[in-house]
């Protein structure tokens, strides 16, 4: 369809007499649930040495097992303990975001 009024038809018949064809069916990539993985949050203890006794994959819902993602790229986190970062703690940013002792670490 257009991008712009949303026509079908019109959008279609042009696109051909231009010589551009447009397939009738959806992506092959959406059919095999390609993108499923988009919707996965970060999971896991990316300390150094993590020290919760349940591993790096679990975490509790608060408390020093508490698993903080990262505030600016959430693709690392921390359990507050292994980070050694304060129960008044709301926030955290990863070394790569960070800058390894460049940004701001907590607050």
């Amino acid at each position: 369809q257009c991008p712009l009024c949303r026509d079908r038809e019109e959008f279609c018949v042009e696109m051909f007499l231009m010589g551009i064809r447009i397939p009738f069916r959806q992506p092959t990539w959406e059919e095999n649930d390609a993108f499923a993985d988009l919707g996965d949050r970060h999971s896991r203890c990316n300390a150094r040495e993590c020290l919760y006794p349940g591993g790096r994959e679990e975490a509790e819902e608060e408390g020093p097992w508490e698993l903080l993602l990262c505030s600016s790229c959430a693709a690392e986190g921390t359990h507050r303990h292994c980070s050694g970062l304060r129960k008044s703690i709301r926030s955290w940013e990863c070394d790569s975001c960070a800058g390894l002792g460049t940004g701001m670490r907590q607050s």
